[in-house]
């Protein structure tokens, strides 16, 4: 409450001072979306055949639970206009129930092409799905398969050039990555933090569109380079993406897709293929004294610890292994009749850790949906949806349940 009263006391007072200034074109167009997710969910999971911690479950192998949530993405924000070349527009949202920064942004077009600054969506963002449900955290708001095939690189701090439907950013660096776990004493442990970083250029993103009468085609890539070092020694952690997707537009209906994939994607754009976060063996021999890993899209870090207390039977040698990733997504629509539409979804992940004897670790994820407009800015939209990471130990997920949604 002290942040929202905060917020409204600096609207006005940046409000009367451009007002001061004669600034008479200033406007301002508030608008806002209020979300509550009711959800029927259940979890299938096997806790007991790796070590790690369960962001889709918690613990238990069986559990049925039944959730109500604000969506993280119901949000309150503005569109404000200076002049004919000066454009800008906030947004805040109430992920876990607080109010956060979406969007804080300004343009100036300046004839040939615009220059923004602030935080928005990056260049790597399909919006393809309107999957509803979030399989990772439902007060996180629509996952709408950002983690499970569509591509998206978040909402970060940026500067961006863009040129008709080109774009190009130089974007906050991200640097992630996982720790392999270490040996401490007679056990196995978990590391509590990770080597230094050291980044010298920033991450690059740039998309470009073409448009056609009935679609368009999208085309994306990114790359990223930082180092980590530890005791003298450095290794580089280089990401990229490569990403092709677009839409087409027959009759009532609709398709939309994408594939992309890359090294290290991690830091570039949200993947996730397990339950994982401690991203650590992912069957790269065959008997994995710790499962499951690389399912986040990071780079693994060894301090090389347990390499040597097991004379190289278990665990890498100290430095990077990268981890190669894929991903995909198809969706299909249809506008039964006026406010009433159909929809579903089907999305691929994969990540493998580069590295003899590794093996691929990927998850299946489908939906199907109704939105159902009750009045202008009223919808309603009933989903179901499953979600299988297919290795042993990993979740089977089921969600059933309604998206309220108002929009003002």
């Amino acid at each position: 409450m002290k942040k929202l009263f905060v917020i409204a006391v600096l609207l006005v007072s940046w409000a009367g001072f451009a007002h001061a200034a004669g600034n008479h074109n200033l406007t301002w167009e508030f608008y806002g979306s209020a979300r509550i997710s009711t959800f029927y969910t259940n979890w299938n999971v096997d806790m007991l055949d790796g070590p790690g911690y369960n962001p889709f479950a918690g613990t238990g192998a069986d559990t049925d639970s039944y959730e109500q949530d604000l969506n993280g993405n119901a949000r309150i924000g503005a569109n404000v206009t200076v002049n004919d070349s000066l454009t800008a527009k906030f947004e805040y949202g109430a992920k876990s129930g607080n109010a956060n920064i979406r969007i804080l942004w300004a343009e100036w077009d300046f004839g040939t092409g615009s220059l923004g600054v602030g935080q928005n969506y990056t260049p790597l963002l399909f919006p393809y799905a309107n999957q509803v449900y979030n399989i990772y955290a439902l007060g996180d708001g629509d996952t709408c398969m950002s983690l499970f095939g569509m591509l998206y690189g978040k909402r970060e701090p940026m500067i961006r050039l863009k040129f008709g439907t080109f774009q190009i950013a130089a974007v906050k660096p991200r640097l992630l990555v996982n720790s392999y776990y270490t040996y401490v004493g007679n056990a196995i442990a978990v590391p509590q933090s990770g080597p230094d970083t050291q980044v010298v250029i920033p991450n690059i993103q740039a998309k470009y569109r073409i448009d056609f009468n009935w679609g368009h085609i999208n085309m994306a890539t990114g790359f990223q380079q930082f180092e980590v070092e530890e005791d003298g020694d450095s290794w580089d952690v280089t990401s990229y993406v490569l990403a092709l997707g677009g839409r087409l537009n027959w009759g009532k209906a609709y398709f939309k897709g994408c594939v992309w994939g890359g090294q290290n994607i991690g830091n570039l754009a949200d993947i996730l293929v397990n339950g994982q976060v401690f991203s650590t063996y992912e069957n790269a021999c065959a008997d994995p004294i710790v499962k499951d890993g690389a399912g986040l899209g990071f780079a693994q870090w060894s301090d090389g610890t347990l390499h040597a207390a097991t004379g190289g039977a278990y665990g890498y040698e100290k430095g990077i292994v990268d981890n190669n990733a894929l991903a995909a997504l198809i969706v299909a629509g249809y506008e039964i009749r006026r406010g009433l539409y159909l929809e579903a979804g089907y999305g691929y992940t994969r990540t493998k850790l580069d590295t003899d004897g590794a093996e691929k670790d990927d998850c299946h994820t489908v939906y199907l949906q109704s939105t159902i407009f009750l009045a202008e800015g009223v919808s309603l939209t009933p989903e179901i949806g499953y979600l299988n990471a297919v290795q042993n130990g990993q979740p089977e997920v089921f969600g059933a349940g309604i998206k309220w949604q108002i929009n003002f």
